[in-house]
């Protein structure tokens, strides 16, 4: 910092020599120093040249204080970091490391062909890129498939099913699997996913699919202990995982038909698997159903539940589990002043802040600071896509996950997008990814996962320190032309000419000095080509 001022003041004098460099014609200040003495020149001085003097003086002060102000603003708290960091770094490592890019599975994927086909036949667009769908038939395989599935025909025939690339190819196969089995859980599953035309259509092939399951699963001993994670039948458990995915998807097939009392309730039993809600994200799915009916309670003690919201843990210190999480936490204490930023106005916030205020801010600029893409999403700047399958946190695939399902539940209150607004102007300009630690790797990572036509949203960057000198000179430099045109009018325009004609003389001489050490043919011998000479 004491470099920048450095170079600051330095600069500052330079200006101020070179514009009394320029002005010595104008001005007349070396016939002023010969005719008058030092002694007679002040002792003419009059009161008001005191005064003026003292005021110019205390505007000078006041500008170099606000500047200084706006500088520690903006890069105390990193300075203060990185000086911590150099103390501590012998005795202390670093707990803030950049993580992996690390693909999610979107819990609120929708359906292939009742929604995502239905966008491509509307748009002649691909809403879901290779990649993407090619992690979607791994994780089938992951979840549908075991070892112990070699000598079944209908299961090695899913095997293929589930890798074959074109949705048509992996229908057939399905059907295949079928005709061989027609209790073949995994085949109705894949059907329902891409074979159905409404979600009403995928609701009953599901149920079909539930029947089957159920029916696998009564043929096991001891079914009624039988659960995830003990030590058991690796058929039963891959089985018991088929049975939790269908309800999880018949689940949400009632949440999109708007029977939300029957959807919550499947999430809610769902949710007391620990091990597969947690490996499928259910919560998510209960969250926003929570959010829909507008039961605030429930959510609150979800996110006590699965992020330790609103516990006197070190929660503020750690980084947020997802967009999800963040952001939720935050619509919670937003809604709580949301009625005093109802008025798209500032004047809430020129009124001073009360504790309740500061802390929605504060849970904003947090969840700004793990995912900065989605508030563009949520105020409806950039325009939204249909969401991925998967993608990475922090990212711009993650945003449009969050903001795809959860926009309405921010206008529905009121005065919460405009507080958003509010805050996210306030952040661009003071945004930090030191705050947590992020991925270079996680824009290209995210181009993988979302398709070509989409305008990736990309990281603000904050404004360098060059920029900001390079604007503060530029507005000193027009207070100064605009105080000399209005105190010497008659001289300003010829100062102007003689300012462009001493630019064009320094021009000039510079080309000048250059070509006399520098041969003529010089700029022709750099555009040329090498030409190569055979040998003899």
């Amino acid at each position: 910092m004491a470099c920048s001022w450095t170079f600051l003041w330095l600069l500052w004098i330079a200006m101020v020599a070179v514009l009394l460099f320029f002005l010595r014609g104008p001005l007349k200040i070396s016939e002023s120093l010969e005719s008058v003495s030092a002694t007679s020149y002040f002792n003419n001085l009059t009161p008001k040249f005191y005064v003026a003097l003292t005021g110019t003086s205390s505007l000078v002060s006041g500008i170099i204080l606000i500047f200084e102000w706006w500088y520690f603003k903006n890069n105390a708290g990193v300075e203060q970091g990185e000086d911590e960091g150099s103390d501590n770094e012998e005795s202390i490592d670093n707990p803030k490391t950049v993580p992996e890019c690390k693909v999610w599975r979107n819990p609120m994927a929708l359906f292939r062909a009742a929604e995502y086909n239905r966008f491509r036949k509307e748009t002649n667009s691909e809403p879901l890129t290779y990649y993407d769908m090619n992690l979607s038939a791994q994780d089938h395989q992951s979840l549908f498939m075991c070892d112990e599935d070699q000598g079944r025909a209908e299961y090695e025939i899913m095997q293929v099913a589930w890798r074959e690339r074109e949705s048509e190819q992996r229908i057939q196969t399905a059907r295949t699997a079928l005709a061989i089995n027609s209790e073949c859980a995994s085949a109705l599953v894949l059907l329902a996913e891409e074979d159905t035309e409404t979600v009403a259509q995928a609701e009953n092939v599901l149920r079909r699919a539930l029947r089957a399951i159920e029916n696998t699963l009564s043929t096991y001993s001891n079914n009624q202990i039988a659960s995830y994670g003990q030590n058991g039948d690796t058929v039963r458990k891959r089985d018991l995982t088929i049975q939790t995915y269908i309800k999880r998807r018949l689940a949400m097939c009632a949440r999109k038909q708007g029977r939300l009392r029957e959807a919550i309730k499947g999430f809610r039993d769902l949710s007391r698997e620990q091990s597969l809600s947690t490996l499928l994200s259910v919560q998510d799915n209960l969250i926003e159903a929570c959010l829909e009916v507008q039961a605030y309670a429930d959510v609150q003690n979800l996110l006590v539940r699965y992020d330790g919201y609103g516990t006197s843990c070190s929660y503020d210190q750690r980084e947020p589990r997802s967009a999800a999480m963040s952001y939720t936490s935050a619509l919670l204490k937003v809604r709580a002043v949301a009625e005093n930023f109802r008025c798209p106005s500032e004047s809430s916030v020129r009124r001073g802040l009360s504790s309740a205020e500061q802390t929605a801010i504060e849970a904003l600029t947090r969840a700004m600071e793990f995912n900065p893409h989605v508030p563009p999403y949520l105020l409806e700047i950039r325009a939204m896509i249909m969401p991925p399958e998967h993608f990475l946190k922090r990212g711009d695939s993650e945003a449009l996950a969050y903001a795809f399902f959860h926009i309405q539940h921010w206008k529905r209150i009121d005065g919460a997008l405009q507080l958003l607004s509010i805050v996210w102007k306030d952040f661009v300009p003071k945004v930090n990814k030191d705050t947590h630690a992020f991925s270079s790797q996680l824009e290209s990572a995210d181009k993988e996962l979302l398709p070509a036509w989409h305008e990736q949203s990309a990281f603000p960057q904050t404004e360098s320190t060059l920029g900001m000198l390079i604007q503060t000179f530029a507005c000193l430099a027009i207070c100064i032309l605009a105080v000399l045109s209005q105190q010497v009018p008659s001289s300003y325009g010829e100062m102007l000419r003689q300012i462009v004609t001493s630019g064009v003389q320094m021009y000039e001489n510079s080309m000048n000095t250059f070509s006399q050490w520098a041969p003529n043919n010089i700029i022709p011998y750099l555009a040329s080509k090498p030409v190569s000479v055979p040998e003899i």
